[in-house]
């Protein structure tokens, strides 16, 4: 088990040629805006930084639609934030990914389940197409898709984005 609040302990398994992060909590289960900061934002971006540093050329991060550092609401202004600092490290190759609702499968969170079916009636209505719920598994393998064979440079990518890299 990482623990990442030790960096001494883990920063020696950050060598490669591709950092795949997408690490992520709720508000609920870290108890604290402040503690899903640490999650969200700290542990990301120290993950990233340490990996530069020992050379490597790639990041892919999954983010969130609407992620924006001066957003008014927590969620979205703190992946913004994450997604405008691992920008500045720098990166060779960058992929940002920005996903709608997830559908992750057996999810015990009440509240994403119930916005994700939500969001499907509204879709079936042609209402909030772009917003379209995406299941975890088409985000791995964009993930995937891009470390293999995307050009270089700084990229973010939309929902449609997404699905067009697979």
């Amino acid at each position: 088990m990482v623990d990442f609040d030790q960096p001494a302990q883990w920063h020696r398994w950050l060598v490669g040629d591709v950092l795949f992060s997408c690490l992520g909590t709720t508000i609920r289960a870290a108890g604290s805006r402040e503690a899903q900061w640490k999650v969200d934002y700290t542990y990301q971006y120290e993950a990233a930084r340490t990996a530069l540093a020992a050379g490597c050329p790639t990041l892919v991060l999954v983010s969130s639609i609407g992620a924006d550092p001066g957003s008014r609401a927590f969620y979205t202004r703190m992946k913004g934030q994450l997604d405008a600092d691992v920008q500045a490290l720098g990166f060779p190759r960058l992929f940002i990914l920005r996903p709608p609702s997830l559908i992750r499968e057996g999810s015990d969170r009440f509240g994403e389940k119930a916005g994700v079916a939500v969001l499907k009636v509204l879709n079936a209505l042609g209402i909030l197409r772009s917003m379209r719920p995406m299941p975890t598994a088409a985000v791995a393998a964009a993930m995937v898709a891009l470390a293999k064979g995307a050009p270089s440079g700084p990229r973010i990518l939309t929902a449609q984005e997404i699905l067009t890299a697979l």
